[in-house]
């Protein structure tokens, strides 16, 4: 009964992860209009103008066009209905993406983490989330070539996890305002529990599964 309940609930969390990953995109296409040209009065951008035409302005526009693609392309990637049936789509929209984190969304997010809007503590915490995305989709494309595809699969969903740190981004900064939280330690929990307790989760449900197959 347990297994059967936790499948349920899976499934409906994958379910709402979908709709927000969906709902973080489209707005993130449509803030493109206070981003070309640059408006400093929107919420993301308030403050930068001093930095902002220097080199941050050749990491931000790639991040902002990259980060959306790759959170389309690991729902597709994710998709085990996809892998079966099309492998060879999954083989070249994998390549895609681990060109398009790895040469993109990486270095860019890394370099944005120095800009930090709440002091070194939030920089360190989205410089961390950095090399972890980029380590763990090195690790799937290695194990992919290797052709250990269970750990190819636990890699990528890794990588899938902290890409989603976008979502829980917004969703935090959601929670704060409905809340009335204005605090600077908030912004800054932000910048770690967004990536970590979704990792955390992720490695319990693993552990979890693992301990089902040895009962």
């Amino acid at each position: 009964m347990l297994p059967r309940a936790m499948q349920r609930i899976a499934v409906a969390v994958r379910g709402l992860a979908v709709l927000l990953i969906f709902k973080i995109v489209i707005i993130t296409w449509i803030s493109y209009r206070d981003y070309m040209p640059p408006n400093f009065r929107s919420d993301f951008l308030a403050g930068r103008e001093g930095h902002f035409f220097g080199t941050y302005q050749w990491a931000f526009f790639p991040h902002i066009v990259a980060g959306p693609i790759s959170l389309m392309l690991g729902l597709v990637l994710m998709s085990d209905r996809l892998r079966v049936r099309s492998p060879l789509w999954h083989r070249r929209l994998g390549k895609i993406q681990v060109a398009n984190v790895l040469l993109v969304v990486v270095p860019s997010g890394f370099w944005m983490a120095w800009y930090a809007a709440m002091g070194p503590i939030a920089a360190v915490g989205v410089a961390c989330l950095a090399l972890a995305t980029g380590m763990t989709v090195a690790l799937g494309w290695r194990t992919a070539v290797q052709r250990r595809f269970d750990a190819h699969r636990r890699w990528m969903g890794r990588c899938f996890v902290l890409l989603g740190s976008a979502v829980v981004i917004r969703v935090n900064g959601g929670i704060g305002l409905a809340a009335g939280i204005d605090a600077d330690w908030f912004y800054v929990q932000i910048a770690w529990t967004s990536w970590l307790v979704p990792l955390g989760i992720y490695e319990l449900i693993q552990l979890w599964r693992f301990r089902l197959l040895l009962k």
